[in-house]
């Protein structure tokens, strides 16, 4: 009996060293197993955004009070992935994994600076979107408004006035000229085409990349161009705006209006060169004075007012049911800027993109690869501390170290204010629709958004480049000026700069996809 009890303990001992085996080395090898792709490409994020805030640590005192907010919002987004690294090791700890095995595959996943695993391991969707609204918290993210699109008389005032030829001096320019509808609103090509005029009637601006307009009513638009010449100044009272030009600016509603009658009374945009053939500028002796150029815009308009018209959209009919006017005399020029911004600001506004729907609260109006996008845009990629906003724009001015290969450099904001603390730099620009306005900056001279983000990552990439002439293509003053935002070397990857990509198409508007298209 004792001799069976005997064999049947040892059979027993037997059975249960495979059990004790795989529950002290095996199981922890599984768990390992099954967790190691989220664990190595949470390591790697982690590492990722603690070398970001470390690079970053010196630039805090740099920034002003909202830029150095929004950096610290976009380092706590790019720590997210630290707290759930920590969660899932302590997990792993307490169900057996050694320590040793953790620090192992953490130093794996870091020792690379390019992180290869992040790649490896996927977030769950749920991770996504919970680290996402931490980012709508903190940046105060909602859903840009719409306004209704009512075609009432002053919108289709402004949409014949966008599109007539005979705003220009020369009766062959039109808004839609520079702000074509093929190219999203923006000029399709590097550098603005200017009218040949004489050079006394050439500004002292060089020529630059068309900007697009959509939503360009919004309140955060303080300032129009990419010097900021045109201005609004909230401290100077309500409706105070800033032009270069002797134009009067109390009647216009709101900066894109004064901007849209702008290009009317300029040289080499409409007016053309002043003269006895131009019918909107006849004196050649001074500069054309904005208030005459708009008169005689009106008396043209008024005349020639049979142009395959009804009687119902003729100018006489749209001006008096809009302002109540009945002559050319009795014109403004904020009459036609408010009806041309009138416009503008409902057929160029965002009206249906996946972001917006996604703030709404449809989950599953962006991919997975966007909100990897978003989490970086707002998270260690630091975009937001400048395209911050509804429309992603600080409208601040900043330098981001875009060389100028032209004879002529471009000096940016220092032709609005004359400080010279203000040359190279250039106004934020807006990044709804981007995807669609290429080529990018104020020179155009970034063909792709790949190329554009490459910029932003390594603005002194050009520091030492020589021009054709044997000079440094960039002066010491270029240089200087590149945004401290930008100053640490930036740790985003090949594949990261995608996900941003994938991000910013989540920006355009399906109504703009299909009028460039």
């Amino acid at each position: 009996m004792l001799d069976i009890l005997f064999r049947i303990a040892i059979i027993g001992v037997g059975l249960s060293m495979p059990i004790w085996l795989y529950l002290a080395e095996l199981r922890p090898r599984v768990l390992m197993h099954r967790a190691g792709d989220d664990l190595r490409a949470l390591a790697a994020a982690c590492d990722q955004a603690l070398r970001t805030a470390d690079a970053s640590a010196e630039t805090r005192d740099r920034l002003d009070a909202a830029q150095a907010s929004r950096l610290e919002h976009a380092l706590e987004i790019g720590r997210l992935p630290c707290k759930r690294y920590a969660a899932l090791t302590e997990q792993l700890l307490s169900e057996g994994v050694s320590r040793h095995a953790l620090a192992a595959l953490r130093l794996a996943a870091t020792a690379d600076p390019s992180y290869p695993d992040l790649r490896a391991g996927r977030a769950d969707v749920e991770a996504l979107d919970a680290h996402l609204r931490v980012a709508a918290r903190l940046y105060g993210l909602a859903p840009l408004p719409v306004k209704e699109d009512v075609p009432d008389p002053k919108f289709r005032l402004g949409k014949r006035l966008f599109f007539d030829p005979a705003l220009s001096g020369q009766g062959e320019r039109s808004c839609a000229t520079c702000h074509g509808l093929a190219a999203a609103t923006a000029g399709g090509a590097a550098l603005e085409a200017r009218l040949d005029v004489s050079p006394e009637w050439l500004p002292n601006v060089p020529a630059r990349n068309v900007p697009d307009l959509w939503n360009r009513d919004h309140n955060d638009v303080s300032a129009m161009l990419w010097d900021g010449r045109l201005q609004a100044l909230t401290t100077a009272g309500q409706g105070a705006f800033v032009l270069p030009e002797t134009l009067v600016t109390g009647r216009f509603e709101n900066l894109m209006a004064l901007q849209s009658v702008r290009p009317i009374f300029v040289p080499v945009e409409m007016l053309g060169e002043p003269g006895a053939s131009n019918a909107l500028a006849p004196d050649a002796a001074g500069t054309p004075a904005p208030e005459a150029v708009l008169a005689r815009v009106a008396r043209r308009l008024f005349g020639d007012d049979a142009r395959g018209q009804s009687e119902a959209e003729s100018y006489r009919a749209l001006f008096r049911e809009s302002y109540g006017v009945a002559t050319a005399d009795e014109v403004r020029p904020s009459h036609l800027g408010n009806a041309l911004a009138h416009y503008i600001e409902i057929e160029f506004q965002s009206r249906d993109t996946p972001w917006d729907r996604y703030l709404a609260g449809d989950l599953s109006a962006i991919s997975e690869d966007q909100k990897r996008g978003a989490l970086l845009f707002y998270g260690i990629g630091k975009c937001a501390v400048c395209h911050s906003g509804a429309i992603f724009s600080d409208f601040g001015f900043h330098s981001v170290g875009v060389p100028d290969r032209r004879d002529e450099k471009d000096l940016g904001r220092v032709y609005a204010t004359g400080m010279p603390g203000d040359r190279f730099l250039f106004r934020t620009p807006p990044l709804r629709n981007v995807t669609l306005t290429a080529p990018y900056f104020h020179n155009g001279q970034a063909g792709t958004l790949v190329e554009a983000i490459r910029q932003h990552l390594d603005p002194y990439r050009n520091a030492r480049v020589y021009a054709e002439d044997g000079a440094h293509l960039m002066e010491p003053a270029e240089i200087d000026a590149i945004s401290p935002i930008l100053a640490s070397h930036a740790l985003i990857t090949d594949d990261q700069i995608e996900l941003l990509i994938d991000f910013l198409e989540s920006l355009e508007d399906r109504g703009a996809g299909a009028m460039s298209r």
